[in-house]
C-alpha cells in the first residue's frame, strides 16, 4: 500500500511541477472549474424558477376547479 501512495505522490508532484512551468494550463483548469460551478448554479436557479412556476399554475388550476365545482353545485335543483 505504501508503494501506491508513494507513486501517487510522485505523480501529483510531477503534475504540480508541470503546471508551474505551464501557467496557461493552470489558468485553463481554474477557468473550467469556475465555468462548471457557474453552470451548476445557473441550472439550480432555472430549476427553482420552473418549480415556482409549476406551483403557481397548480394553485391557479385548483382555484379554477373549485370555482367550477361551486358553480355546478349552485345550478343543480
Amino acid at each position: 500500500m505504501t508503494g501506491a501512495v508513494e507513486e501517487g505522490a510522485k505523480v501529483a508532484s510531477g503534475v504540480i511541477e508541470g503546471l508551474k512551468h505551464q501557467p496557461l494550463s493552470l489558468a485553463l483548469i481554474v477557468l473550467n472549474l469556475v465555468f462548471v460551478g457557474f453552470v451548476a448554479w445557473l441550472a439550480s436557479e432555472f430549476n427553482a424558477r420552473t418549480t415556482h412556476q409549476y406551483d403557481v399554475k397548480d394553485q391557479l388550476i385548483a382555484r379554477l376547479i373549485d370555482k367550477c365545482g361551486n358553480s355546478q353545485q349552485s345550478q343543480q335543483p
